[in-house]
């Protein structure tokens, strides 16, 4: 009788490339012919939209996000560690940032006001992060679901401060704080919501992270450690340590956004619902879309940035909510198909 089994492929990291950005571009175009035959929704329109919305600059506010928070995820997935609490460390560094910014004397400093705050807030995220890591290291406990468990802490915490101590004086009653000083905002390009600054940071990250990951010692031992932890130990490096490390590194850089988030486009601090709004997540999408490579991660972060903002353009006009939900569901479904078949092939077995 046969069997089916499922093996691992291994292809060559650029024929894996093309592989992906062929799925891709391909996952698009069905998701656009499957709408119109299904939901009789004009093809072309469809497309106009969408070539459109993967040409505007707006989409760039989140790629600012999505590319910093994947590759501080690349790094922790690296070691097989399940860092699931992008979210709230998103969200606590919003509040460090927010916190230097509003409370203290280097908030009114140009320059020195943004560049405090956005170090706040990778601290932060760094520390909310060592928590798991810390007990993953030294207890084995699942990191998973503390990581996820840690970002609904974060969301209280934050919510306490706009709905308690921190709410603003001058906001008529709503759970948010005052305005950060205009010394501390990151100015956005002219005629859209996002810093130029911000985006630079988040490119320069690329090579750091790349260097850090296939060119360091300690960057190999943990891309090491997630398929052999026994043999990292052997070679010297302390497997403890470098849990510890791979958290801070992804929660520093989420971190980091949360802070860019409150200095470049929220200006105060608002419920943290409003801050995570689910971007720390879609940003696993843009780490394993770009097989975990930092060199690939600034493409992977375009095209999944390109698409949720895709997913509020098409809710304008003649198209509704559930078709644009529809059609990012179907891309979404279509890549995750693309990395298992770039990864794994079907063998039948006699």
């Amino acid at each position: 009788m046969p069997k089916i089994a499922v093996v691992r492929r291994d292809l060559p990291p650029t024929l894996s490339a093309v592989v992906r950005l062929g799925a891709a571009l391909a996952g698009i175009g069905i998701a656009i012919l499957s709408i119109s035959v299904i939901l009789g929704v004009d093809a072309w329109t469809v497309t106009e939209r969408v070539v459109g919305t993967f040409l505007r600059p707006d989409m760039i506010r989140y790629l600012i996000v999505f590319l910093p928070v994947g590759l501080g995820l690349a790094v922790a997935y690296h070691a097989r560690l399940w860092n699931l609490g992008a979210e709230g460390q998103i969200v606590m560094g919003a509040v460090a940032a927010a916190y230097v910014a509003l409370f203290t004397p280097l908030g009114e400093i140009r320059v020195v006001g943004p560049l405090a705050a956005l170090l706040a807030a990778s601290l932060a995220g760094a520390l909310w992060a060592l928590l798991p890591g810390i007990l993953r290291a030294y207890l084995n406990v699942n990191e998973a679901i503390t990581t996820l468990m840690m970002n609904y802490v974060a969301y209280s915490l934050c919510n306490y401060l706009v709905y308690g101590p921190w709410r603003g004086r001058r906001v008529y009653g709503y759970p948010e704080t005052d305005l950060i000083p205009d010394a501390s905002k990151l100015q956005w390009v002219h005629g859209y919501s996002f810093s130029p600054w911000s985006l630079v940071i988040a490119i320069a990250f690329v090579p750091v992270i790349y260097l850090f990951l296939y060119k360091t010692r300690i960057g190999t031992a943990l891309r090491g450690y997630g398929s052999s932890p026994a043999a990292v130990e052997l070679s010297g490096i302390s497997g403890t340590r470098l849990i510890i490390l791979a958290f801070f590194v992804s929660g520093a850089l989420a971190g980091l956004v949360g802070g860019n988030e409150i200095l470049m486009y929220h200006r105060k601090l608002v419920p943290g619902e409003k801050i995570g709004a689910g971007m720390g997540f879609v940003s696993i999408m843009v780490a394993w879309l770009a097989d975990l490579n930092p060199a690939l991660m600034p493409l992977s972060a375009y095209y999944v940035s390109a698409l949720h903002y895709l997913r509020m353009v098409m809710q304008v006009g003649e198209l509704t909510e559930p078709v644009a939900r529809f059609f990012i569901g179907l891309v979404f479904m279509l890549l995750l198909v693309s990395i298992f078949v770039s990864k794994y092939k079907v063998v039948i077995r006699k």
